[in-house]
């Protein structure tokens, strides 16, 4: 009981410090890189545009509007991380129809790719 409890103590100190740590008896993740899941940790999209952009619920200004990135700020990348998808065409910041996603509230979100730069 001692070895269970000091090991649930440092999974705890660790999760302090936004590390992920899997329990002993856990079969690891095939497949996980643990240099990628410190890069994709570390990967921020940033709003380059003149003004807010919008962030929606999908790769199209059809999708329902979700919330705006404030010009020169900062929010993790989503799932997909700096990858873009085609989506539907758009207007803002030179137009195209290249889309990127954003995490936003704890979900992805979609933001015109033309807008945004990717960094750590």
């Amino acid at each position: 009981m001692g070895m269970r409890h000091k090991a649930a103590t440092g999974a705890v100190a660790l999760g302090m410090l936004g590390l992920a740590v899997a329990p002993a008896t856990a079969a690891p993740l095939a497949g996980v890189d643990s240099a990628a899941t410190a890069r994709a940790a570390s990967c921020y999209v940033y709003n380059v545009s003149g003004g807010a952009v919008n962030i929606r619920s999908g790769p199209g200004q059809r999708y329902t509007l979700i919330g705006t990135l404030a010009k020169g700020a900062k929010l993790p990348c989503g799932t997909d991380r700096d990858s873009q998808t085609t989506g539907q065409r758009y207007t803002s910041c030179g137009g195209g129809d290249s889309w990127s996603t954003i995490r936003v509230n704890g979900r992805d979100g979609w933001v015109a790719s033309e807008c945004v730069a990717f960094g750590a």
